[in-house]
């Protein structure tokens, strides 16, 4: 769905919280403060491993490994970016930015849940209503996640070496996922969850190309994504040709196992685990710790730096938001 033009925005909405919505505003200032103290204790009591971890790095490597996660994280943005505009709403790339990169920092605090409430509700300030942020929110995970299975085919070997009983077990999910991508299923299990939730239907229905679209984009932000992975893993002995599917295809499945913990912040533990038993394949087990650890540190690394990047970027430039529908 990234990319979808969506229907023609009609309304402009407001941009600012209006004296009338202090309590708003200050509830959404208050999760930003909490999200960035919970990011900054994330870090704060790994100082020393990090610099451990980097140390084992070459610098000029561990620069194009974080170029290459940036570049990843920023593609999930354009695909929800692509996602809200199919859904009705077009926002400039500055003001859009500033609400994603800031709002997933919400992600370092317990819970899963804390990013999507807080783009519904800085959403509802801008005029956007809170229903299609959190649409928005949850088709594109859902659709990163359910091509990040599928990549995960590209680690299937290693996979099964490591896990065998259980990847098998797993593999038997797979025909589901293709199911769900149907657009006539996608649109009928839409309809179904909101008319149980009480809310209104969709504006419009997901086509195919609307699918394909969406899917072609995954699956390129989860090559991007995991080439730093790849970087890392070469630069300390993995042979290149070898490593590069279990690289991509393992990151894939380990950061798309992560969301479904939701007590855990980001997905912490979790994807180093999945990492470690995946790169095992083709580095000892001592080399493949590091890698998932240096990872752990560049992707919170690109995390920061887009969240303040956006930032300055918004109050240089501020377009209008351009919403349509209710």
């Amino acid at each position: 769905m990234a990319g979808s033009a969506g229907p023609p925005a009609t309304a402009p909405a407001e941009d600012l919280p209006s004296g009338a919505s202090w309590r708003r505003a200050a509830v959404s200032g208050l999760f930003v403060v909490l999200a960035v103290l919970a990011f900054a204790r994330a870090l704060s009591g790994r100082w020393t491993e990090i610099a451990r971890q980097l140390a084992a790095q070459e610098p000029a490597v561990l620069v194009v490994a974080l170029a290459t996660a940036v570049c990843g994280v920023f593609m999930s943005f354009l695909l929800w970016r692509g996602t809200l505009a199919f859904l009705g709403t077009r926002l400039g790339v500055a003001i859009a930015a500033r609400l994603f990169f800031v709002t997933q920092l919400g992600k370092y605090l317990p819970g899963a849940i804390w990013p999507v409430l807080a783009q519904m509700r800085t959403g509802r300030m801008m005029g956007i209503p809170r229903q299609r942020m959190g649409l928005a929110f949850l088709l594109t995970l859902g659709l990163a996640t359910l091509v990040g299975f599928f990549v995960g085919f590209l680690a299937l070997p290693a996979l099964l070496r490591a896990e065998g009983p259980l990847v098998l077990l797993g593999l038997l999910a797979l025909p589901l996922f293709v199911v769900v991508l149907v657009p006539s299923v996608l649109n009928a299990l839409l309809a179904r969850a909101l008319a149980v939730l009480g809310r209104p239907a969709m504006d419009r229905q997901v086509r195919g190309n609307d699918v394909v679209r969406g899917v072609a984009w995954s699956l390129a932000f989860w090559v991007v994504y995991g080439a730093h992975v790849w970087l890392l893993a070469v630069s300390l002995g993995a042979p290149p040709v070898q490593t590069l599917p279990v690289a991509i295809g393992g990151f894939a499945v380990a950061f798309g196992v992560g969301p479904l913990l939701v007590v855990l912040p980001a997905g912490a533990g979790v994807r180093e685990a999945v990492l470690v038993v995946v790169l095992s394949s083709v580095l000892s087990t001592a080399d493949a710790t590091v890698v998932a650890l240096t990872s752990r540190v560049l992707l919170m690394l690109a995390d920061g730096l887009l969240a303040a990047g956006s930032v300055v970027a918004a109050r240089r430039a501020r377009p209008p938001v351009l919403t349509s529908g209710a």
